[in-house]
C-alpha cells in the first residue's frame, strides 16, 4: 500500500513540474546552419557596416562586413516553435568596454518558403556584463521570453538597480515595421 501510494504522489508532483524547453543551438541546428543563421539576421542586430544606410545594408558590397559581425558573434540560445514555424534566439557580441563585456539580442524570426526573412523583432537588448554574468541573465530571460512571459519586471525602470534590459525603455523602442529601434 505505501508503494502504491508513494508512486501516486511520485506521479502527481512529476506532472506539475514543467519541462524545461531545450535552447542550446546545438540540439536544432549544426555548426554551419548556425553560421548561416547569424549571417542571415547580422544587418538587423549589428551595427551598419561604414558607408551603408538601412536603405542599403543589404547590398552585397557590404556582405564581407557582416560575415566579419557574424562570426564574431555568438548565437547563445536558440528554440523553434514547430507550432507557430518560429525560430527564437539570443544572440551576444562584444560590447565597447575596459574589460571583456558582451551584450545580448533576444527576438524572433520567422522565414517564408523560399528561405527569406517574412517577419523578424528583437525583443530585448541588454546592457552590457561580463560574459558569465551575461550567460547567466541571458537564461534565465529567454526562457521566460519563449514562455510568452511579461519581462517589463527586468526593464532598467522597474529593475531597483539591478539593470538587465537596456531596451526597450520608456524612450526606445523596437520598430517591427522598420525593423530597428527608434527613439520617441
Amino acid at each position: 500500500m505505501k508503494n502504491f501510494l508513494f508512486l501516486g504522489l511520485f506521479f502527481i508532483l512529476y506532472g506539475c513540474v514543467t519541462e524545461q524547453k531545450k535552447t542550446n543551438p546545438n540540439d536544432f541546428l549544426t555548426k554551419e546552419e548556425q553560421a548561416k543563421f547569424k549571417f542571415s539576421i547580422v544587418r538587423y542586430y549589428d551595427d551598419l557596416a561604414p558607408k551603408a544606410t538601412h536603405e542599403t545594408k543589404f547590398d552585397t558590397i557590404f556582405d564581407s562586413y557582416y560575415k566579419k559581425k557574424s562570426n564574431a558573434s555568438d548565437l547563445l540560445f536558440y528554440y523553434f516553435d514547430n507550432e507557430k514555424k518560429t525560430a527564437y534566439f539570443a544572440i551576444t557580441k562584444i560590447a565597447p568596454s575596459l574589460q571583456v563585456k558582451k551584450v545580448a539580442t533576444v527576438g524572433s524570426v520567422t522565414y517564408n518558403d523560399t528561405k527569406a526573412i517574412e517577419t523578424y523583432e528583437e525583443k530585448f537588448r541588454t546592457w552590457k556584463m561580463p560574459v558569465a554574468e551575461l550567460q547567466q541573465k541571458t537564461a534565465m530571460l529567454f526562457s521566460k521570453f519563449i514562455e510568452g512571459e511579461d519581462l517589463s519586471e527586468y526593464y532598467t525602470i522597474n529593475s531597483k538597480g539591478a539593470f538587465i534590459i537596456e531596451f526597450p525603455d520608456e524612450v526606445t523602442q523596437y520598430d517591427v515595421k522598420s525593423r530597428k529601434w527608434v527613439t520617441k
